[in-house]
């Protein structure tokens, strides 16, 4: 009998795909989990599915979610089993792998995509928004796809530049601020093709064509919704701080990422460092920084986010796709290269391969000065994968859609937290005082928390909404809330309604800053729920 040959047997293409799958999965089993933010999402596409419309509250039409690519792709496979904690971990964990395999595709060598590979996994950041829920692991795919034909040869006389640009469409449909990634490689390729005179009408014509999936997408939001931008867009930049404290917040969040997920800052100047000295070509880490500097100055300038590496998180697979493309790698580049990333993933218990229990020691989610989470591990225990059979796990109430509180009559609420709840109640009516889901709110300044600033709820909003009719005590606010009715409410195409879009969305009508009559009742009795839930732990409503 012929002795096996392992050495062939582990430079085999089956056995690095076997390793890589295998390793992917058992991180993902390891660190997936579903947010709260993501049953925003996941209520309208319930609402979609059963036939309600692209909505979250049922009564009006407003864009309560950002990620309007990843409903429509799971809309079809969530009418036919409409479990979505299945759908969600799936979609993820294919999502995730095909990105990988795109990111092979990219590497110039199997060690440079190694390099690559362990980058990412040994940042918490990139696994934690692999999962989640949210659009994170639909747009790793469509990245790995754009830089996959970015950095691929052109062959004959043919310009990349129509299918570089339906990538991008789709990846703005999937998240606006998106966009930002491919803005720079976009514009690098049009001055290509334009000093190589290819720039004529037939390729005008099949960039616009390609430009389509956006288009159509603004063409709906603006007769369907009203607006053009998504309401948390309002909900997120209509806030009482200055331009000085949000870029004081975005500073914090990178302080907060360095410190959290210190892997991302330092890996890659760490490899600069070493080809520097080894006298290496740094072009593709110079590519990489050069492409990720319009999102590093979005991030700095919307004051980051509450979510800890969120917005790092496409940055940082544009920091992996330099890693995988770095040429020429010798055994004393990849010698300290891979013990620098063998030894962070084992010296520190918070990296991604460690289980759960030991990321949590350091106590991440405690909130500081700047009011970042640890969202993942906040969150886990009722929704954290491996955590599925503990007592805590939500995930089963949320597989059957079966809430974990009695039922109840009330048909409104007014809500700080609103995912979970609200994929709960999908008949209630909730008022987010968060305004993501709320086109009066949101249209009101709001303090407090980044992502999350409060609004004051108006006296006689809670019963207009009870009632169906405008109960609003203060003058002003109750015209001004009888024209958003129409734009929310009223038919579709109503000739009215293209007036109030200009005025809701450019206009005198964008913002509502006039003071107004508080009903301070309701807010009292509903912090003093949200405090006493909070402080005894009850699952209730």
């Amino acid at each position: 009998m012929d002795r096996i040959d392992w050495k062939k047997v582990i430079r085999s293409h089956y056995f690095e795909l076997a390793l890589a799958i295998f390793i992917f999965s058992y991180i993902s089993y390891q660190n997936a989990w579903l947010s709260d933010d993501s049953f925003i999402s996941f209520r309208v596409l319930d609402h979609f599915v059963n036939g309600f419309g692209l909505r979250w509250n049922i009564a009006e039409r407003v864009q309560a979610f950002t990620n309007p690519l990843l409903i429509l792709v799971l809309s079809p496979f969530y009418y036919l089993y409409q479990n979505i904690v299945f759908w969600s971990f799936f979609s993820s964990f294919v999502c995730g792998l095909s990105a990988f395999y795109f990111l092979r595709k990219i590497s110039v060598s199997k060690v440079s995509f190694w390099l690559g590979f362990g980058f990412l996994l040994s940042s918490r950041s990139f696994v934690d928004y692999s999962y989640s829920g949210l659009e994170n692991s639909l747009n790793y795919l469509i990245e790995a796809i754009f830089f996959c034909l970015y950095f691929k040869k052109e062959e004959g006389t043919g310009s990349k530049l129509p299918s570089l640009v339906l990538l991008a469409s789709f990846g703005l449909v999937s998240r606006i601020d998106f966009i930002l990634i491919f803005i720079i490689p976009l514009l690098i390729v049009l001055i290509q093709d334009w000093k190589k005179g290819k720039i004529n009408i037939s390729l005008s014509s099949k960039i616009a064509l390609c430009s389509l999936p956006a288009g159509f997408w603004f063409l709906f939001s603006a007769l369907y919704y009203g607006s053009l931008l998504p309401n948390t867009y309002y909900s997120k930049t209509n806030v009482e701080d200055s331009f000085i404290q949000i870029l004081s917040q975005g500073l914090r969040y990178y302080v907060f990422e360095l410190k959290w997920d210190p892997i991302v800052f330092a890996f890659l100047p760490i490899a600069a460092i070493v080809r520097a000295v080894l006298r290496k070509s740094l072009g593709a880490i110079l590519t990489s920084l050069l492409f990720s500097l319009s999102y590093l100055a979005y991030i700095l300038f919307v004051g980051g986010d509450f979510m800890a590496g969120r917005f790092f998180t496409y940055v940082i697979f544009l920091f992996g796709i330099a890693l995988t493309r770095l040429e020429n790698l010798d055994k004393k580049e990849i010698y300290i290269l891979g013990t620098v990333l063998l030894l962070y993933n084992i010296l520190l218990s918070s990296s991604p391969i460690h289980s759960v229990k030991q990321q949590v020691k350091q106590n991440p989610w405690i909130l500081g000065r700047g009011e970042i989470a640890d969202e993942k591990l906040w969150y886990y225990p009722g929704t954290g994968l491996a955590w599925y059979n503990k007592k805590d796990s939500l995930l089963s109430n949320l597989s059957n859609k079966k809430p974990f509180f009695p039922p109840t009559d009330q048909k409104v609420f007014i809500k700080y937290n609103t995912g979970v709840i609200g994929f709960f109640l999908p008949d209630q009516y909730i008022i987010d005082i968060v305004a993501l889901g709320d086109p009066l709110l949101s249209r009101i300044q709001g303090k407090g928390r980044v992502g999350h600033k409060i609004r004051r709820l108006p006296s006689g909003y809670f019963e207009s909404v009870e009632s169906g009719e405008n109960k609003i005590q203060d003058p002003k606010l109750k015209e001004y809330y009888n024209s958003l009715n129409l734009l929310t409410r009223g038919e579709v195409f109503d000739s009215r309604r293209l007036d109030l879009l200009w005025k809701f969305q450019f206009g005198d009508l964008r913002k509502y800053k006039e003071p107004y009559m508080i009903d301070e009742v309701r807010e009292n009795r509903m912090w003093e729920e949200e405090n006493r839930k909070k402080n005894e732990g009850v699952n209730s409503i």
